[in-house]
């Protein structure tokens, strides 16, 4: 089916352009989508991308379709340089209230009328912002989430403070400090220098942010907001007890939130969540799901009130549990597994209004909708196509779309299983473009393993022509790529528009294929998953007529960036290679990154540890820095805290210590995501970059994209 809509792709298409760099500025993708509790409406975020002078930046608006009728067009609800999120409408479907950041870049709640008769206006003020709103089912107030600083809560704290031989609040930084007084005095003085930041006392377990230091924890406070009392903010929790997500039961009595554990153990040593139960005055707050065997993600009621939709996560392998769904029986306190035989995670789920349970999974490079009704599994969209976002009401489903043809649009599934699409986000300018789309295939490895891959031809190739080929490589390492993913979908269209094939695929380790295949590279990121990815390319090369053995790429980031290198100290065939964001020393990323649990959890114990030195420096790319030959580009982001800057400083200093042809690139003022959520500016310069990089060792005929 695949090359038919190639074949009819290319035909259509013979005045159409291939994707250029800036029409990364062109995408448009939903954020989120709210549907009215009967149905007649949805309201939806889209996130665009806008010049401003010589800068691009996001605008995330929002927008309403009426879903009674079906020539309706969508209708834009907010305007200008925004960031608007976190919609929740009101049970009445005649308010909308969603978070916007206010003067001081905190977000707060504002409130905007549905038909139309007024703007939108603030209507909390809290200091530490707001986030989070949900209504109150039967009255004109909703509830919103506020996460205070340690220091600003009023008691101590219920959990250990692990600073040594302090207590808590034993010094005040307003108080009269004296760097030439008694002990009392030195405190005040030197807890004055703290509280501006000039130094930062860290004395967190994770103390990195994505892109500063965090060095003081947030707790999660509720407030109750009533518009009958022009939007007057009540705290309805105290201490140190943080809660999250919450949902009101039927008859608005009480609340389930998602929440800290309870006991003594600090945050960061007990990254579970358990569910909690309060009055919806924040009254006698109880765990209701607390289990050291189990991280609770979130809690839905059921229509009756009586029981409880839960997401959960087993914890004695956290890296490769998959989540699962269950409902709890509030009377009885009994808990029934209900996610059946799937055996993929669940996300995102909801209870339906027939009572049935929907979610989203990835899978198998896509991510389909699912209902849940008893013990029948039904796919409600599948294919080759992801569900980003969806909502549920009055027995229609919206959902947003991602495809190859289309990187996102939004759709109805009417009660009679009919779809029909709302949106032509991108329609239009797609519509002068000629895709490559992807052709899959499964390869069975020597050990039984069998891997999912995808290979792109290049736009307009030419029988009896042979092409250069990108061996694009995921991070994670639990992440997926696939038609129905959104992240890559630019950037392997703009390899394959300047000549260049692509072929991707799932190694063992990814999410999507279940606990067995995500455990799989338990202990060995380089050696098994380098012999997938390999093993996806050798296909392509072998069947495929586009490709020249000789002229061979790989490149990927994060996860992806180690395995770049990894590979290329261990085989010698690629004419250059890009590694981005990577992790190259496991002993130091242990040190320097946000994400440091991944040493324990992926490698069975943290560098310290007997005999676990050894495997580390095994596993480790910079090990076997000296076996490097390719000519590579190095990029990373100078704000970068998930891996570490000091990880790409250590690979570029060696291989240019070694006389290697290497070049690294530092990206000002961005974290980890600087290819997903960065600076347009900057992801268009990473992706020329690499290219660039590519086209020095391609030896193309043309210096040019083939649409020029």
């Amino acid at each position: 089916m695949w090359l038919f809509a190639v074949a009819i792709t290319i035909l259509v298409g013979a005045e159409k352009q291939p994707i250029t760099t800036t029409d990364l500025l062109k995408i448009r993708k939903v954020t989120e989508v709210k549907i009215a509790s009967d149905g007649s409406f949805a309201v939806y975020g889209v996130q665009s991308i806008h010049q401003e002078k010589e800068e691009y930046s996001y605008r995330t608006n929002l927008w309403y379709i009426d879903l009674n009728d079906p020539r309706a067009k969508p209708r834009q609800l907010t305007f200008g340089a925004r960031s608007d999120s976190g919609m929740a409408i009101s049970p009445d479907g005649k308010l909308l209230a969603f978070v916007r950041a206010d003067d001081k870049r905190v977000g707060q709640v504002w409130m905007l009328p549905l038909d139309g008769s007024g703007e939108a206006r603030m209507v909390t003020h809290l200091e530490h912002g707001a986030a989070n709103p949900v209504w109150h089912p039967r009255k004109r107030q909703f509830l919103v989430t506020s996460n205070v600083p340690l220091s600003k809560i009023e008691e101590k704290p219920h959990f250990d403070q692990e600073r040594p031989r302090r207590d808590w609040l034993d010094a005040d930084s307003k108080a009269n400090g004296n760097p030439d007084g008694d002990r009392k005095a030195i405190r005040n003085w030197l807890e004055k220098n703290s509280a501006k930041g000039n130094p930062v006392t860290i004395n967190r377990l994770a103390f990195q942010g994505e892109m500063a230091l965090e060095n003081e924890i947030r707790i999660g406070h509720l407030y109750n907001v009533d518009l009958d009392q022009d939007g007057k903010a009540s705290q309805l929790t105290k201490g140190s007890q943080g809660f999250g997500r919450c949902a009101y039961s039927p008859s608005g009595d009480s609340l389930a939130c998602s929440g800290s554990p309870a006991g003594s153990q600090h945050p960061d040593r007990d990254r579970r969540s358990a569910i909690w139960i309060l009055g919806a005055d924040g009254s006698s707050p109880r765990a209701l799901l607390d289990s050291p065997t189990e991280s609770y993600a979130s809690a839905t009621f059921y229509a009756d009130g009586k029981s409880l939709l839960v997401t959960a996560q087993q914890q004695d392998e956290p890296m490769f549990r998959q989540s699962r769904l269950g409902k709890y029986e509030l009377s009885s306190n009994r808990m029934e597994w209900i996610s059946g035989s799937w055996s993929g995670d669940t996300q995102s789920a909801q209870v339906a209004s027939d009572g049935s349970i929907l979610f989203s999974s990835p899978w198998h490079g896509g991510e389909p909708l699912l209902r849940l009704d008893g013990k029948k599994l039904q796919r409600l969209v599948e294919g080759p196509v992801g569900v980003s976002a969806f909502d549920e009401g009055g027995g229609r489903t919206v959902y947003a779309l991602i495809s190859v043809p289309n990187p996102n649009e939004l759709y109805v599934r009417e009660k009679n299983g009919k779809t029909r699409q709302l949106t032509e986000m991108n329609s239009g300018w797609l519509a002068g473009k000629i895709l490559s789309i992807p052709q899959e295939k499964w390869i069975t490895r020597p050990d039984g393993v069998k891997v999912q891959t995808w290979v792109l031809n290049p736009v307009r190739a030419e029988n009896g022509k042979k092409y250069p080929w990108v061996l694009d490589i995921h991070g994670g390492p639990t992440a997926m790529w696939g038609p129905g993913e959104l992240s890559m979908w630019h950037e392997f269209q703009l390899f394959c528009a300047w000549g260049y094939g692509v072929v991707y695929s799932n190694p063992r380790g990814s999410g999507g294929y279940g606990y067995e295949f995500q455990k799989g590279n338990y202990r060995n990121w380089g050696e098994g998953p380098a012999g997938d990815v390999l093993a996806a390319l050798d296909e392509a090369v072998k069947t495929n007529a586009y490709s020249d053995k000789d002229r061979l790429f790989i490149t990927g980031g994060s996860y992806a960036g180690y395995l770049t290198a990894w590979i290329i100290a261990h085989d010698h065939r690629f004419k250059a290679a890009a590694a981005q964001r990577g992790v190259y020393d496991l002993s130091t990323f242990y040190g320097e990154g946000n994400a440091f649990r991944l040493v324990k959890n992926a490698f069975g114990g943290r560098p310290y540890e007997s005999g676990m030195r050894p495997l580390l420096e095994e596993q480790s790319p910079f090990t076997h820095v000296a076996k490097i030959r390719t000519p590579l580009l190095i990029l990373h982001g100078s704000l970068d805290l998930r891996t570490g800057v000091s990880q790409s400083e250590m690979l570029y200093r060696a291989l240019k210590d070694l006389g290697r042809e290497v070049e690294y690139v530092r990206y000002p003022g961005v974290g980890h995501e600087l290819t997903r959520s960065g600076a347009p500016l900057q992801r268009m310069d990473h992706m020329l970059r690499i290219i660039e990089f590519f086209e020095r060792y391609a030896g193309n005929d043309s210096p040019a994209p083939v649409s020029q």
